[in-house]
């Protein structure tokens, strides 16, 4: 097969692709005729379209994309209607039902002030000492932890100044590498607020710069602030943001991104400046990049001012919107600040209602001493007791007491677990209201010895009696334990 030699002929400072010397003669061939083809059919495509059809190409798309976005809005304004509703709604009912349970425990804090007046005074000064003591405490802490904070200020502040100065450098000295353009000059602006690190000056045109040497990556609010200073400079067309030694927020799909903030100035980001081989040789690439951008913005031939303001509006637009979705963040932040005051509200309710109980039930604890001392004895066997059958036996024997007092089985379950150790205690469920089991003791035997024709017949106590089942019966009543065995006798009628 014979073989024709071709001699190309590229620009001197573009490389060639070394996979070009892995292809054999017919894929050299149809790479050739494939790139001419496409070539060839973008020119025909280019030259087919009139300057009138880009423009309303462009009116057209950039229409579609503003009744997009004011579909966008109406919607998200429809959406933050109802939520707000919504909310307003929840907070009211909230409310009313936190009114309703202050107004309660109002009543209850009365009536337990006017019961317990004492006991309670007694109880503030204790913790109000104990509240003193700890607010000492903590006022020597936060005075420690000022002092502290004070000291890590400082030390950061020459931290960040030293290490802005390093970056500032660094820089400086990559862009010694234009020092053989045509009219550069680097001026340095990092003392004049809102004018960026450095003017890079060039015959054609004019670069702000800034340069971040930061161990993480460069956070969005740099790059609102670049933005901002280039808006300020309305002269300057270019800026570039540097970051040296990692990337930049949102924009480090690719080592060298734009974005334009209006349409005749654009924002250059670089990632990893100083990672690259060749740091300098990068910042040429991007000064080239710029030139040819700025050819653009200098030879629009068409209607500018109306084609202008299409973009201005379009800009205007995604900027609301941008503030649109703030908003909604603000108020998703305030939602879930008002859920957590209101759960820190029903737990300090909670707190308050749990304490009085407590209270309540270490006051009435010398009721329940002589009960548990004549029905309880503790026994060295592994039996157990559920603590609802000693509820229910309390009940029974004590019912105008349970009544009177407002006693309930949670009260009566926390003064079992002062009877007996923790250890003894089983519970059945997670749940921690739940019945448990206890171990180490056993009711006393108790029973009714019924006396007839001279013969004694053991039977269980009822709970109730029937009015005609007692009378023609004498019912003893006997009790042993530990301490007497002393035989109580008691006629009912």
């Amino acid at each position: 097969m014979s073989l024709k030699i071709l001699n190309l002929t590229i620009p001197s400072n573009e490389n060639i692709p070394e996979i070009i010397n892995e292809f054999s003669p017919e894929e050299t061939f149809l790479m050739l005729k494939i790139g001419s083809s496409c070539l060839s059919e973008g020119r025909k495509v280019v030259a087919g379209l009139t300057q009138k059809e880009i423009y309303q190409k462009i009116r057209d798309e950039s229409m579609s994309e503003v009744q997009g976005l004011e579909l966008k809005i109406l919607a998200e304004k429809e959406v933050t209607k109802r939520v707000e509703e919504r909310l307003v709604k929840i907070y009211e009912e909230k409310l009313d039902k936190l009114e309703k349970q202050i107004v309660t425990m109002g009543d209850q804090l009365k009536m337990y002030g006017v019961n317990n007046k004492d006991v309670i005074t007694k109880e503030v000064n204790i913790i109000r000492g104990r509240c003193e003591l700890l607010i000492e405490q903590k006022d020597k802490q936060i005075d420690k932890l000022a002092e502290n904070y004070e000291k890590l200020l400082v030390q950061s502040h020459k931290s960040t100044s030293h290490k802005g100065a390093e970056g500032e450098k660094t820089f400086s000295d990559y862009s010694d590498t234009f020092k053989d353009f045509k009219g550069f000059e680097i001026i340095d602006k990092h003392t004049q607020g809102g004018e960026g690190d450095f003017h890079l000056h060039f015959e054609e045109f004019d670069v702000l710069a800034d340069a971040k040497n930061y161990k993480k990556k460069v956070p969005n609010d740099q790059r609102e602030k670049i933005k901002n200073d280039l808006l300020k400079n309305e002269h300057l067309h270019f800026a570039w943001l540097v970051s040296l030694n990692t990337s930049i927020e949102k924009f480090d799909k690719a080592p060298i991104m734009y974005e334009w903030v209006n349409t005749t100035q654009c924002i250059v980001y670089i990632n990893n400046l100083s990672s690259y081989e060749d740091p300098q040789k990068i910042l040429r690439i991007v000064w080239f990049t710029c030139k040819e951008l700025y050819k653009l913005i200098d030879d629009v031939n068409f209607d500018e001012a109306e084609l202008t303001g299409l973009r201005e509006r379009k800009f205007k637009m995604m900027d609301k919107v941008k503030n649109i979705r703030k908003t909604i963040r603000e108020i998703n932040t305030s939602m879930n600040t008002t859920r957590n005051l209101i759960q820190v509200m029903d737990d300090e309710l909670k707190s308050m209602l749990d304490s009085e109980t407590n209270r309540l039930v270490v006051s009435n604890i010398s009721l329940f001493d002589d009960w548990w001392d004549q029905n309880i004895e503790m026994t060295s066997n592994e039996l157990t007791i559920v603590s609802t059958d000693l509820w229910t036996r309390f009940k029974q024997e004590n019912k105008n007491l349970v009544n009177d007092m407002n006693i309930t089985g949670d009260n009566f379950k926390q003064y079992i677990k002062t009877k007996v150790p923790l250890s003894s205690i089983v519970l059945r469920s997670k749940n921690a209201n739940s019945a448990f089991d206890i171990k180490g003791i056993k009711m006393t035997e108790l029973a009714n010895i019924v006396v007839e024709n001279n013969t004694v017949v053991e039977d269980k106590i009822e709970v109730e009696f029937n009015v005609e089942a007692l009378k023609p019966k004498k019912i003893i009543k006997k009790r042993s334990n530990h301490k007497t065995d002393k035989t109580y006798l008691k006629k009912l009628s």
